[in-house]
């Protein structure tokens, strides 16, 4: 579900770590027994390391052919003053010169086409002969207010129908001039894994595009479930009478990126974070905090966007929702501090019930993952899943969930927690070999 290492999210990491790791203590990273060649072991681990330059897939020199696409798809004055510099929704597309099959690739939370693991997917398409549509997430702050008929995303039924009547209008009035198609595929991972089930489902029963392939990769079963236990690896690490205080921690966690963007020489890439892993291991809660540090960090755009957007007043006065150059330094911390969770049942949450009188919490909570389109993920066998056997956003018995409703069409890794391994040329090799046979 989650795409937590965004560029910015992935900065965090690598300062923290950087902070972090003369204090932890040695330890060697082992290796697996099996034949699966991704080397950490330990899910929190990978999920904050990734995969080391020399084991990812090979995606050569040569720069793909692209564009950068902006689509109007509300009214000029309906986007608020706040939001000016996001008139247009915006999505990459890598082309091909001859007919070609497409791949739309969606990111994962708060994410966009720019993210690294996003353009090393569309790359390794795009190589293979591939016409790629990168794709936000409709928890990104320029999908959200271009793009979200409710302004407050976290419901899969509702944000997968924006996506894709987003995606016929931007075929229909931009794509379908520019690119000879031969087939359409879809793919995203992480929240971005998860609301493919559902674009799948929608596609199925119009059949706009046909799909003739869907890959959810490492996605949430249940998107509740997933962000209480990211918010936990923040929240829980910072409570107690020996902790240190949220702001404390955010404001020693703000001094250490400004440190290391001033250090020179210091590379903050993969290579770097895995050789200092394997040097000094940090500690199971120094690593907790930063993925749920990085998780913060994206989920802030998305509060704060979705609370303007709804004029809900949730983090900013609904007063400065007309102020174009309105200040809102002061409420930074507070969204920082704010969970998914609280998002949840102070925003999402309230937000629906006006909608839909006797819409529960409990409902709201069966309704935000796949277990709604079991039946169809059981039969369609178009659609398949690739995932971890520990990611770290699934909760117990959710592993066993999707193997039994995707069956052979489920591939489960040994390792490389939650997206970890997602770059390994294994990995990539057969997300390719299964579009591509």
């Amino acid at each position: 579900m989650i795409s937590m290492i965004s560029d910015l999210a992935r900065f965090a990491i690598g300062s923290c770590l950087l902070c972090l790791v003369s204090t932890v203590a040695c330890a060697q990273g082992g290796y697996g027994i099996d034949d699966y060649g991704y080397p950490i072991e330990d899910p929190v681990a990978a999920t904050v390391v990734g995969t080391p330059e020399h084991l990812k897939y090979d995606l050569g020199k040569d720069r793909p052919r692209f564009r950068l696409l902006k689509l109007r798809l509300r009214p000029e004055g309906e986007i608020p003053d706040y939001f000016w510099y996001h008139d247009q929704f915006k999505y990459l597309l890598f082309y091909q010169k001859n007919p070609a099959p497409l791949v739309f690739v969606l990111a994962g939370t708060g994410g966009n086409y720019t993210g690294r693991r996003m353009l090393s997917l569309m790359r390794a398409f795009y190589n293979e002969g591939f016409h790629v549509v990168g794709l936000p997430n409709p928890t990104f702050m320029n999908f959200i207010i271009n793009a979200s008929s409710s302004g407050v995303p976290g419901l899969p039924e509702v944000d997968s129908r924006d996506l894709y009547d987003t995606l016929k209008r931007a075929w229909s009035e931009q794509l379908e001039e520019r690119v000879e198609v031969t087939d359409f595929y879809f793919t995203g991972y992480s929240l971005g894994g998860t609301l493919s089930g559902w674009i799948a489902k929608l596609d199925a029963e119009e059949r706009f595009f046909d799909f003739r392939k869907v890959l959810l990769i490492n996605p949430s079963v249940n998107l509740f479930n997933s962000v209480t236990i990211l918010d936990g690896y923040l929240d829980n690490n910072l409570r107690g009478p020996d902790q240190e205080g949220f702001e404390a921690f955010w404001n020693r966690t703000m001094r250490a990126m400004a440190r290391t963007a001033r250090a020179e020489g210091v590379d903050l890439g993969e290579d770097f974070l895995y050789d200092t892993y394997l040097l000094q291991n940090p500690d199971e809660r120094s690593l907790e905090l930063l993925i749920g540090t990085a998780f913060r960090i994206s989920a802030q755009s998305l509060m704060v966007t979705a609370d303007v957007m709804s004029e809900s007043g949730f983090i900013i006065p609904t007063s400065l929702r007309g102020a174009q150059n309105a200040s809102v330094d002061e409420y930074f911390i507070v969204s920082a501090r704010t969970s998914f969770l609280e998002y949840f049942d102070g925003l999402l949450l309230p937000h629906y019930q006006k909608l839909e009188p006797g819409f529960t919490r409990e409902k709201a909570i069966a309704a935000a993952g796949l277990g709604p389109i079991a039946d169809f993920l059981m039969t369609a066998d178009h659609v398949a899943v690739v995932h971890n056997a520990d990611d770290i956003i699934l909760a117990d018995g959710e592993l066993d969930w999707l193997t039994d409703v995707f069956g052979d069409r489920a591939k489960i890794w040994p390792r490389g927690g939650h997206l970890g391994n997602m770059e390994y040329r294994e990995n990539i090799e057969w997300i390719l070999q299964r579009f591509t046979q």
